[in-house]
């Protein structure tokens, strides 16, 4: 739940973007789209992720089948095709459609939102360095504290904190310095895909959905995961669209318009296409043909009156996925001043001013100004037993 908190609190720094970069110039811009959630949920469900919603102060609707038509005419509530062993298209009973819209959601173009933040930190006297590796993290002789990091050059760098936020490469680092988590990170390949005759723009999809939490159950498992996200050019009565999560059925897409360029944004929910463990130093970059054409085949049954021409491109990148709870790992590890920052499962962007705030906290016992998170994070922490969830796609 307190996932949600942290989700919020992102979002308000990134739709205050430049006072909290302190910075009248900063680029980015949040757009406010509002979300909606197909998840094959009925009525029951839907009503109780509202009042989840209602505790945080986000505001959402159940819509029903007659309410979805007319609120997005555009959008089919017809649940995804499905076949039998012998080819034969059979209809599935997913029951009456419901859906849940949530109001406050939006986005933003996450390379500007890079390009601001860098900005900052060079103005704040930040010393940042690109296309540098780090080989291993640095610790006493008896393993008990860090004490910085040597680079691939050789050349070391001394530090009494250091911040494991390394993504596909968390495992690899954590090894150096003996450290043995009660969560795994493995790579795990995402496909991203995007139209010849538009820029690609990755994107910051910013929402606060909430999934119900059980009783902890074994250690979860850390996995860096290929997604497939996908760009096609639409026509402006396409661009009025909320972003969508798809779990209606089999589908198990998300897509979202971006106006100012009419883009469709597109990716996945579902599991299926987020298995494959790859190395993170070699694997496959390009978008897959299948994929690509399962995306368009679930787009197209969503959005009937969606045009079929533009030819889509695209390429692989990787999330890293507990594949267990699906939320991060926040806290210091066994080896003294080395803290574990990872496990995002797709949200980190968005809870990335949040995350970042908890951890300057505890690192430095410090609580500086408005902009500080108060959530929680013991749920978080490296050495938790894992939540377990009622499904896992990274919006769970």
């Amino acid at each position: 739940m307190c996932v949600a908190g942290f989700a919020l609190d992102g979002m308000h720094c990134y739709k205050e973007w430049q006072s909290y970069l302190q910075d009248s110039t900063a680029e980015a811009k949040f757009t406010q789209t509002g979300a909606l959630w197909m998840l094959g949920y009925d009525q029951a469900q839907n009503d109780a992720m509202v009042e989840r919603l209602n505790k945080f102060n986000v505001k959402g609707d159940v819509l029903d089948a007659d309410a979805m038509k007319e609120k997005f005419p555009l959008l089919s509530t017809d649940p995804f095709p499905t076949f039998n062993d012998e080819g034969d298209e059979v209809t599935p009973d997913t029951g009456p459609f419901s859906a849940v819209y949530e109001h406050g959601c939006g986005h933003l173009d996450s390379s500007t939102c890079l390009t601001d933040l860098h900005k900052a930190c060079v103005r704040d006297g930040i010393d940042i360095r690109f296309n540098q590796r780090v080989a291993s993290f640095d610790t006493t002789a008896d393993g008990a504290k860090v004490q910085g990091v040597t680079m691939e050059d050789g050349s070391k760098i001394g530090a009494g904190v250091v911040v494991n936020a390394s993504g596909p490469w968390f495992n690899k680092l954590n090894e150096t310095a003996g450290v043995n988590l009660s969560t795994t990170a493995l790579p795990v390949r995402i496909q991203v895909g995007h139209t010849l005759t538009l820029t690609l723009t990755l994107i910051l999809i910013l929402t606060t959905t909430l999934t119900p939490t059980l009783a902890p159950t074994l250690a979860p498992t850390l996995t860096l995961t290929l997604i497939q996200v996908g760009h096609k050019y639409v026509p402006d009565e396409f661009c009025s669209l909320p972003f969508v999560a798809d779990g209606y059925g089999p589908s198990g897409i998300y897509f979202m318009p971006r106006a100012a360029n009419n883009q469709l944004v597109f990716g996945s929910v579902a599991h299926r296409f987020e298995s494959e463990v790859v190395d993170p130093d070699d694997y496959n970059t390009s978008l897959d043909p299948d994929v690509k054409q399962d995306y368009l085949n679930c787009l197209f049954h969503r959005m009937p009156t969606l045009p079929r021409d533009g030819e889509i491109v695209g390429f692989s990148s990787m999330y890293t996925v507990n594949q267990d709870d699906v939320h991060p790992m926040i806290g210091e590890t066994a080896v003294g001043g080395l803290w574990a920052c990872n496990g995002f499962s797709g949200h980190g962007f968005k809870l990335a001013p949040a995350v970042g705030s908890l951890v300057a906290q505890q690192v430095t016992g410090l609580k500086t100004d408005a902009w500080e998170t108060s959530m929680p994070t013991d749920f978080m922490g490296p050495y938790r037993e894992p939540l377990k969830l009622k499904q896992k796609t990274h919006f769970a």
